[in-house]
């Protein structure tokens, strides 16, 4: 008798895990509370891990078409101040695949059943299901319900603007200043994304161009030609928030998956890519394991700890981006992040200490 299990959320993590069960045997049920997919959205960098991710679940290259894109990036990341001096160089490393969210998630739901407007106000009007998987992102009712209050998201005291512009420019990085940063990333070979933040306790009302311009403005050519370039009807803007270090990622027959287990401030680009293995993970999981109990354990003990480390790691990141210092102190803090975001060695657990 195959198994079934209900997906609250069909974002990048609930679909990831519905492709993922399914693969694997699984009836799945996937509820979001939205009238359909999102139509608009940036560029998302893919990190090796989650093209591997993508590829076990079924979004192969033959599905990476309108709204992917491969970067060659050469060097590392370029940072300079608001006057236009480099800062520092951050390491480079593989070339650069990207897709808008709206392009990854329609890849992701290709061949899913999708329940949109429903909306789960109590999850737990779900207790008799096989498996409950909670994907409803940074304000999850899944996870308030399994560990309480205590664990909602809390705010980072910042605001970001982002949005896409058309055209190539000719230099991509970030730009550090006390408070605030303004990022550029390519987004394939006719447009290219932009990121905004600075320290603030609560967001704007818009329009929001000018609070960028405000902001911004002053800042060094390639800022400035950036800008220049924004729509105010394209411009996104919200408040930042992390999730709480949760105890764990499951709870009888329930887990949790994305941003839902570990939403993180945006400064290292993971976000997206976790949640998908997340969704590889937990199917591969259940479906290798004596019990589904047994599963998710397995689910929880991969993919807590590192999640955790990236949500710190991202959070120093924009820390040490947006303090009043020195270049030194700064290289010193991108090496930090940079252990902070390497996987652990697994010990054999053959050997013993003596």
């Amino acid at each position: 008798m195959g198994h079934s299990a209900v997906i609250i959320g069909a974002g990048i993590g609930g679909l990831s895990t519905a492709r993922s069960l399914k693969r694997h045997g699984w009836s799945v049920t996937v509820l979001e509370q939205a009238a359909a997919l999102p139509t608009s959205g940036t560029m998302l960098g893919m990190w090796p891990a989650a093209m591997k991710a993508l590829d076990d679940i079924g979004v192969d290259a033959s599905r990476r078409t309108d709204g992917w894109a491969h970067i060659a990036t050469g060097a590392g990341t370029r940072l300079w101040t608001p006057a236009g001096w480099p800062l520092v160089t951050a390491p480079g490393g593989a070339d650069l695949n990207l897709v808008s969210r709206p392009a990854l998630l329609a890849a992701l739901a290709r061949d899913i059943d999708v329940s949109f407007n429903t909306q789960v106000v109590d999850p737990g009007q779900l207790d008799d299901a096989e498996l409950v998987v909670g994907a409803d992102g940074t304000f999850s009712r899944t996870r308030q319900r399994m560990l309480g209050d205590r664990f909602r998201a809390r705010p980072l005291g910042a605001v970001a603007w982002r949005g896409t512009v058309n055209g190539a420019v000719a230099e991509y990085g970030e730009t550090w200043a006390p408070e605030a940063l303004f990022g550029i990333t390519p987004a394939g070979p006719h447009a290219t994304n932009w990121y905004a933040c600075i320290r603030a306790d609560q967001t704007f009302n818009g329009p929001h161009l000018p609070h960028i311009v405000n902001h911004f403005g002053s800042w060094h050519r390639g800022v400035q030609e950036l800008i220049d370039r924004i729509e105010e009807g394209a411009i996104l803007h919200h408040g930042l928030f992390e999730a709480p270090k949760l105890p764990s990622y499951i709870i009888g027959k329930t887990a949790l998956v994305g941003d839902a287990a570990h939403a993180m401030a945006p400064f290292l680009g993971r976000g997206a890519c976790e949640a998908i293995v997340d969704g590889a993970t937990l199917g591969r999981s259940v479906a290798q394991a004596s019990s589904i109990e047994a599963g998710l354990a397995v689910f929880d003990k991969e993919r807590r700890a590192r999640t955790q480390r990236l949500v710190l790691a991202s959070r120093l990141m924009g820390r040490f981006a947006m303090m009043d210092t020195g270049s030194g102190i700064r290289n010193a803090a991108v090496g930090t992040v940079g252990q902070l975001m390497k996987p652990r060695p697994r010990r054999d657990p053959t050997l013993r200490s003596h």
